[in-house]
């Protein structure tokens, strides 16, 4: 069985600047990470096949990036990356489960820190299984590192920061965009513009992405929500509404939109998956995203020799997950004896301050971008809400007439969560609708309990595993 002193599992901002802060304090790390590369979603390096000859003009997120991975191969002799590995389990005993190439194996750790990131919203609308239905994420992904347009005339409905982002990285690959459809709306600007202050960089990424989308006369319809995607065999028109302060659609505002691709980007879920599965301390917050693990400020779980940072932690952005990583990574190694906690303070006290402004700005975003009830209120009986097994929302409310309605019985009776996503696309849609039809809030519904494998592997690598 290999062995390390601080296991990372992802290798995105949050991973790397913890490595980094580690490595620096003289630990040995192992990084895994799924991905054949570091960087993560937001930091997505291209495909070998690429090369890049003008990099000034792929953005301020490249540059940043570039600079981490950079910082990040310093320090090569301290740490092992393992990349296309997932991880599959968590066990006793400081064991991570992983499968890479063909093999199954163990590692052993002495800290382990988790920085598992997020993925998009899935939002169940009347036909949103349609080709030509993209999550933002997916969408952005095509745009930036495949430079691949997801269809030739574009709707983006959601809320917050990426659409505008992914509006202005369409426009610039000269795709069009018909519409932007916010679901959110900013009621008191002075409050904004004070969160801001001092966020200068985040203030430049804003203004030039407003910049492209007005200069490329994108319409945005704000407090504007997808009621239902329509076409033969694939997109052909988005159905819009108007809608109120909890995101309910008000009758009689509804728009059409001759489009052949509907981007949905409603926010995004922490992958709390791996914190869950290692036995963590979790508590639920809407406004960050859903289930999210218990830290301290060092960042350290409920499980003394677990870490956890980054977007799994609560959607913040990469510059909170780069903080968040040094801090993760300098208290680990400090727990490890290879700094004092002192130095590990000192090392992280900018990252610290930094967290505070962050923060405050990251309330006030979530304030205007949080879900609102309206979101899952947009199925109808025939809606499919688990992919996986295709079981609609009239299989869902029929199965509850019958049962309590306990999340983890509804798993068990119907095997909602048990496909290849394991829960990811529907765990927190069945939550919120179980909630609602029972009346009670969303916290009060437990989580769909991972179970490994959570990655798909053969079944010849499981029963060779070492």
């Amino acid at each position: 069985m290999k062995q390390t002193d601080i296991l990372i599992i992802g290798a995105g901002p949050a991973g790397m600047a913890a490595a980094i802060e580690a490595a620096r304090a003289g630990a040995t790390i192992t990084v895994l990470d799924e991905n054949t590369n570091s960087g993560g979603q937001i930091f997505r390096q291209f495909h070998d096949s690429f090369q890049v000859l003008q990099a000034k003009n792929l953005g301020p997120d490249y540059a940043r990036g570039q600079s981490l991975i950079n910082k990040f191969n310093v320090h090569s002799n301290s740490i092992t990356c393992m990349y296309d590995a997932q991880v599959w389990g968590i066990f006793e005993d400081r064991e991570v489960a992983c499968f890479q190439g063909q093999e199954s194996f163990s590692i052993r750790f002495k800290k382990l820190i988790i920085t598992a990131g997020a993925y998009d919203r899935p939002v169940p609308f009347p036909g949103w299984t349609l080709p030509g239905v993209f999550t933002a994420g997916g969408a952005q992904r095509l745009v930036k590192n495949q430079r691949v347009l997801p269809g030739k005339k574009i709707l983006l409905a959601g809320t917050g920061p990426l659409q505008l982002a992914l509006a202005s990285q369409i426009s610039k690959a000269r795709g069009q965009v018909a519409a932007i459809a916010e679901a959110g709306n900013v009621e008191n600007w002075a409050k904004l513009i004070r969160a801001m202050v001092g966020q200068w960089e985040l203030i430049g990424d804003a203004c030039r992405y407003l910049f492209n989308v007005q200069k490329s006369r994108i319409p945005i319809l704000r407090r504007h929500i997808i009621l239902e995607a329509r076409g033969d065999g694939r997109v052909e028109e988005a159905i819009l509404a108007e809608v109120d302060r909890q995101w309910r659609p008000k009758p009689g505002t509804e728009k059409t939109f001759k489009v052949d691709t509907i981007c949905s980007g409603y926010g995004f879920i922490p992958s709390a998956e791996m914190t869950l599965l290692a036995g963590c301390a979790h508590t639920y917050d809407p406004q960050l995203g859903g289930w999210i693990p218990v830290r301290t400020p060092e960042m350290r779980t409920s499980r003394i020799d677990i870490y956890a940072a980054g977007d799994c932690t609560g959607v913040a952005g990469s510059k909170v997950a780069m903080a968040e990583g040094r801090i993760a990574g300098a208290f680990a190694a400090a727990a490890l004896g290879c700094l004092s906690d002192t130095e590990a303070e000192r090392r992280t006290r900018e990252c610290r301050q930094n967290l505070v402004s962050l923060n405050r700005l990251r309330a006030v975003l979530d304030g205007i971008s949080a879900p609102k009830p309206g979101l899952y209120e947009l199925a109808d009986a025939q809606t499919i809400l688990c992919r996986c097994m295709e079981i609609t929302l009239q299989d869902l409310k029929a199965f509850m007439r019958e049962y309590s309605g306990d999340i983890n019985e509804v798993k068990r009776m119907t095997s909602i969560g048990m496909g290849p996503c394991q829960g990811r696309i529907c765990g927190q849609v069945i939550q919120e609708i179980v909630a609602r039809e029972k009346g009670l809030p969303s916290d009060a519904i437990r989580f769909l309990s991972p179970r490994p494998p959570i990655k798909n592997i053969p079944l010849a690598a499981l029963a060779n595993h070492s």
